[in-house]
């Protein structure tokens, strides 16, 4: 970055880090590395997590707990306020998201295999039951979103200012869809609510 400090990149998955310092945002492929601009500074909303921070979950698979570390932030604004999505580094290698959200936590893992059928963002309603690979979900949000900021790193690059939809759906069972429509083809996360 521009005020010369190191940026770390903890993993493979890692293709774009923040500076703590100056909040230069950089890019990375392969051994090249570029600056692409600043990022805004973080809101304070007094999170109880940190980056640095170390856990464990279960394991996919129900093969015992896997250590992660949280390597990154995302902060986006929408209709119903400031949240944020938390990059945490698994052991495996993966990243997956803890989403922070007035007190209550989603750990989430990109969902590959639902990407088919997955209709357009302006096509979902709130309380709206559709059926994702053979199991039933209810819309519980739709919320029109955009970063506002970042530090850390992330295994996407970070679009700040540019609007997208967010949907969430629950199951019967507790489990959460996140579907990301900041992409062209959008992005579904699959997980559970967890307590820290």
């Amino acid at each position: 970055p521009g005020c010369g400090a190191p940026v770390e990149f903890a993993s493979a998955q890692s293709a774009y880090a923040v500076c703590p310092y100056c909040h230069s945002s950089i890019a990375r492929d392969g051994e090249v590395l570029k600056r692409l601009g600043r990022m805004a500074e973080i809101f304070e909303n007094y999170s109880p997590l940190k980056l640095g921070q170390t856990g464990q979950i279960p394991a996919e698979g129900g093969s015992g707990p896997q250590g992660f570390t949280l390597v990154g932030r995302l902060q986006f604004k929408g209709d119903t306020g400031i949240w944020n999505e938390w990059q945490a580094l698994l052991a495996d290698g993966e990243i997956a998201v803890l989403s922070e959200d007035n007190g209550q936590f989603v750990l989430s893992r990109e969902y590959r295999q639902a990407t088919h059928n997955v209709p357009p963002a302006g096509r979902w309603q709130p309380g709206q039951g559709i059926a994702i690979n053979a199991l039933p979900y209810t819309v519980a949000s739709v919320v029109q979103a955009q970063l506002v900021a970042a530090e850390g790193q992330m295994a996407h690059q970070p679009e700040p200012g540019t609007p997208f939809t967010v949907v969430e759906l629950r199951s019967e069972q507790g489990e959460v869809l996140s579907i990301d429509y900041s992409t062209a083809a959008p992005t579904i996360y699959r997980g559970r609510p967890v307590a820290l």
